[in-house]
């Protein structure tokens, strides 16, 4: 197995790295992932994975999986405790991190179920709650993430963390709401806005049809333009005294009567 030592935080090597983890490298579709598990879904996603940096300790009792990344074309590099801990975004950093392409997806390369199901984040700001979206939205077998402006970089190293590795799983992309709102009708998909005010539950709501669900800011939810355009306003009922859900448990509370609904026996 091939590598090669950087042992300097000037080195020209660790400073791209360090752009690419804040997203600073003009590269806008290159992330860094940290840890085995992350690398390990890259990986079995088919991602590209440029370099891949790591310590002695790691290499000491990983080497198949370095052996396997470097099989793929991947430039290994092994660096020590203290240049690899600005490279990690965890307070107890697990040895490895990497460079990775996302695979840009667009409207027309969606790959959709007989009976799609999405989800639509409207100006989402909270990276946890973006990732949370985006493992539960692939648990429970949506067909795409579609992220209208104002929501937050989506390969963002929170945003990748919260979501598990789901990232890799399952598409995400960013898009005009014109664009998705003239694709959507062109397929027949119903635009279900979460909304606290609307008078009709999503326990009383028919869910086996093609929809996608649609989730507002933290702060402000759904935005009007948003919902001037929605086929259907739900609410998700509260029977305590919270005044609402984050988004991410909304994301679950939807999805999942959907998934239910969908898998009842006929």
């Amino acid at each position: 197995m091939r590598y090669r030592e950087i042992v300097s935080a000037s080195n020209p090597v660790i400073k791209e790295a360090l752009k690419v983890k804040e997203r600073k490298a003009g590269g806008r579709n290159e992330f860094l992932v940290e840890g085995p598990h992350l690398l390990e879904m890259a990986l079995a996603s088919g991602a590209g994975i440029r370099r891949v940096f790591f310590t002695y300790s790691f290499r000491s009792k990983n080497e198949g999986l370095l052996k396997r990344t470097s099989g793929k074309g991947s430039e290994l590099i092994e660096t020590d405790e203290h240049i690899f801990s600005r490279l990690s975004d965890t307070e107890t950093p697990q040895g490895v991190a990497a460079l990775v392409f996302y695979k840009e997806y667009g409207f027309d390369s969606l790959s959709l179920k007989d009976k799609p199901m999405m989800v639509v984040c409207d100006a989402i700001q909270d990276p946890g709650n973006l990732g949370t979206i985006i493992r539960t939205s692939d648990a429970a077998g949506a067909d795409a993430v579609i992220l209208l402006p104002g929501t937050c970089d989506f390969l963002s190293s929170k945003v990748v963390r919260a979501s598990a590795g789901s990232i890799f799983s399952i598409p995400v992309m960013a898009a005009g709401l014109g664009t998705t709102i003239q694709w959507l009708k062109k397929r027949s998909i119903k635009l279900v806005v979460a909304d606290a005010r609307a008078t009709r539950s999503v326990y009383e709501t028919d869910l086996r049809t093609p929809l996608a669900f649609v989730l507002g800011n933290e702060a402000s939810g759904v935005s009007k333009s948003v919902r001037e355009k929605g086929d259907l306003l739900l609410r998700i009922p509260i029977m305590g005294s919270a005044e609402s859900l984050n988004a991410g448990v909304s994301a679950a509370v939807l999805l999942y009567e959907a998934v239910r609904q969908r898998t009842m026996p006929s």
